[in-house]
This record gives structure tokens, C-alpha cells and sequence, in this order.
């Protein structure tokens, strides 16, 4: 046998043997996931958020989730949408509920109940930077977003959309306007100026219910600064015979409508707030 021939057979050998090893090398089990909740997000009707001693609840109504404590109001939905993907987490760990210590769940920090179920929120694994979570049957290792898509306060819980979707409006009432719905049209009266054009108030009508503020807050949690002076008010009247109060503030950054009935304020930037004050400069927003 040739020099070449006794390296083809040793390089055949060789390749067969890496092949035979490949075929009968055991195979890595697949990792297991564990649901860490059973309810499904449709069935869900109450969440309540517990940290400390503030907390927070929020009821699905009609199809539509609000809050109820500590105030009653519309919520955000794309905001309560993320916390309810909780019950879609799984988890590759679990422990038993035993040294709860040792996870920071004996005494956690963050609480939060769907329907009767609770999810307790601890302390960190030191490698995988993953949470333990506690609910009634184990302790769980999951992502840490999960715990940061809760919100501390309720204002960043509270819809930012100025008109909710079933308060239609029917009259506007500022000091000097009158933006009125009448045979089948809108009609604006301004004292000491000119009148708006029909068309002009229709899209500036059309603005008001689809404003969406940057920011909302409530009054008992941050009260404005100095620098904002009060530059109009304003009474919405509603097709359903309701109210609704606002007073209007400024300073040099936004223009501020805080709802006196609930205590609300829905912060825009000063050209959006503008537009909200005159019916002839919302037809460019559109």
C-alpha cells in the first residue's frame, strides 16, 4: 500500500468515526418553561398594585379598564395592556416556597393581585440579574421589565386622552368664546374679535376629542410650580347634560387643563395648548 493510499484510509477511518460518534452522541434535553400564572388576560377583572402604602386598583368596566382607587377615572389601556403580559411569563426556574428569605420574598416589596391571584415581587438572582416572583404554588425567575411596568403613582396610570371616547361634547364656554353645537352645525362666537368660520370651529371640535396631553398629574401628588399664572376658563357641556370645569394655566414650557371636579391635569406643549384656546389655528394642527 502507498504512502497516499495509507492516508486516504486513515482520513476515511477518521471521518467515519466522527460520523458514528455525531450519530450516537446523546442529545441536549430541551429546557423546560413553566407558565408562572393560569388566568388568561381576557378573564381578568381587577388588578390591584401594592407598594408600601400606596395602592393602587383598577376594575375592567364595560370592556374598558379604569381606575378606582385611589381615583376614579379612565385609564390608560396600552399601560395596563403591559401589565397584564405578566400572566404570559414563563419562567426556566422554579423553587419551592420554602427560605423565602434567602429570594427577598419574605418580605416583598412590590404585591400585585389579578383577581384573587397574588404575585409577590423580591430580590435579584446575582448572575441572571432575574426577579423572584411569588405566587401561591412557587417561587419563579423572570425578567425584571415585568416589575417595572407597574406603576408607582396613579397618575401614570390615568388615560392621557383629554375627551374620552363617550363624552361628546356639545358646547365650549371659555371667558371671551362660545363654541356651541347647534342646527346641525358648530357656530363660534368670540366677544370683542372675530367670529371663527363653521369650518374652522368643526376641525377645532375635532382636535378637542382627540387631544392626547404629554403628560398627566394630580393635583394632590404635584401641585404646578409658581411660574404658571391662570389665563382662561373653561366649562365643557356634554351631549349626556354632564359638566365638565377646567382651569387653564401657562407658564413658558406648556399650557396646563386641570379638571376641577377631579383634580386631574393634562400638561401640552404650548403650540397644542394653543390650538385647544382658538378654533382658527386648530385646522392647521389636522
Amino acid at each position: 500500500m502507498t504512502h497516499h493510499a495509507r492516508l486516504n484510509l486513515i482520513m476515511l477511518i477518521t471521518i467515519a468515526g466522527l460520523l458514528l460518534f455525531l450519530y450516537f452522541k446523546p442529545q441536549p434535553e430541551s429546557i423546560q418553561e413553566f407558565p408562572i400564572a393560569s388566568n388568561s388576560i381576557d378573564s381578568i377583572q381587577t388588578i390591584r398594585i401594592a407598594k408600601q402604602q400606596e395602592e393602587i386598583v383598577l376594575q375592567r368596566q364595560a370592556n374598558h379598564w379604569y381606575l378606582v382607587d385611589p381615583i376614579h377615572f379612565r385609564a390608560n389601556e396600552r399601560k395596563v395592556k403591559e401589565i397584564l403580559k405578566i400572566l404570559l411569563a414563563k419562567s426556566n426556574h422554579r423553587f419551592p416556597l420554602q427560605d423565602l428569605a434567602r429570594f427577598g420574598l419574605d418580605r416583598p416589596n412590590l404585591h400585585l393581585y389579578f383577581d384573587g391571584d397574588y404575585f409577590g415581587f423580591g430580590g435579584y438572582a446575582p448572575i441572571t440579574n432575574q426577579q423572584y416572583v411569588l405566587t401561591s404554588d412557587y417561587v419563579y425567575l423572570v425578567s425584571p421589565h415585568y416589575a417595572l411596568s407597574l406603576p408607582i403613582k396613579a397618575s401614570s396610570l390615568i388615560s392621557l386622552q383629554l375627551l374620552a371616547d363617550d363624552e361628546i361634547p356639545v358646547k365650549f364656554e371659555f371667558n371671551h368664546l362660545v363654541v356651541e353645537h347647534s342646527n346641525g352645525g358648530w357656530n363660534g362666537i368670540i366677544q370683542n374679535g372675530d367670529n371663527p368660520q363653521d369650518a374652522d370651529a368643526e376641525h377645532w371640535v375635532q382636535f378637542w376629542q382627540t387631544a392626547t396631553a404629554r403628560e398627566v398629574t394630580l393635583v394632590k401628588e404635584q401641585a404646578l410650580t409658581d411660574d404658571f399664572v391662570e389665563i382662561n376658563n373653561l366649562t365643557i357641556r356634554l351631549r349626556d347634560g354632564q359638566v365638565i370645569n377646567l382651569k387653564i394655566m401657562q407658564n413658558e414650557n406648556e399650557i396646563v387643563f386641570s379638571r376641577t371636579d377631579t383634580g386631574i391635569s393634562y400638561h401640552f406643549a404650548i403650540g397644542t395648548g394653543e390650538r385647544l384656546l382658538a378654533p382658527s389655528e386648530s385646522k392647521s394642527a389636522q
